[in-house]
């Protein structure tokens, strides 16, 4: 999870291409001195259940193919996000764009150091940063934050960590 991925994220919401962006690690090698946990990336699924092995892999497709999943290096969390009642991935029209709601919630191993709105009208890419360099080791929360979505496509959230481990979800389209 680095700014390149994300600026391209961005960029492609900004060009309208309704891409998920999917964590992953690039492992080279594979030995008894690796510590591969630390290193790995975790994508979590919203699923009802989780699906038997004996019936494929179709569930676990439509949910990355649906957007409703969130990206972390595993010490942040953010198993909600929700704007104007929408999950992640969703496209919604959205009434009264200058007070829509967003709502999200987050648990963390180490203190928090902020949390992003990020935005974009087609052109331009707009971050609203919500400081969380206030909160302690080991805590969960939940946010309900009015944005002003006016004039603009999309939104999606990270929250950063004071270790720099980050969390993400897929974006909500505005239509």
């Amino acid at each position: 999870m680095g700014r390149r991925i994300f600026e391209l994220m961005d960029d492609m919401n900004n060009w309208g291409l309704k891409k998920k962006v999917l964590a992953e690690s690039d492992i080279f090698t594979i030995t008894r001195e690796n510590e591969m946990y630390a290193h790995v990336n975790v994508n979590y699924l919203k699923m009802d259940k989780l699906p038997e092995f004996k019936n494929g892999w179709q569930p676990v497709l439509d949910v990355l193919k649906s957007g409703n999943f969130f990206a972390t290096s595993g010490e942040v969390l953010l198993p909600t996000f929700k704007v104007n009642g929408a999950e992640a991935g969703s496209t919604i029209k959205v009434k009264d764009p200058a007070k829509a709601m967003v709502d999200f919630s987050v648990k963390w191993t180490y203190p928090l150091n902020f949390a992003e709105l990020i935005t974009g009208d087609g052109k331009n890419v707009y971050h609203q940063r919500i400081n969380l360099n206030n909160t302690t080791a080991f805590g969960d929360k939940s946010f309900h934050v009015p944005v002003n979505l006016k004039g603009k496509k999309w939104i999606r959230p990270e929250v950063w960590d004071a270790a720099v481990n980050g969390a993400f979800t897929q974006t909500v389209w505005l239509d």
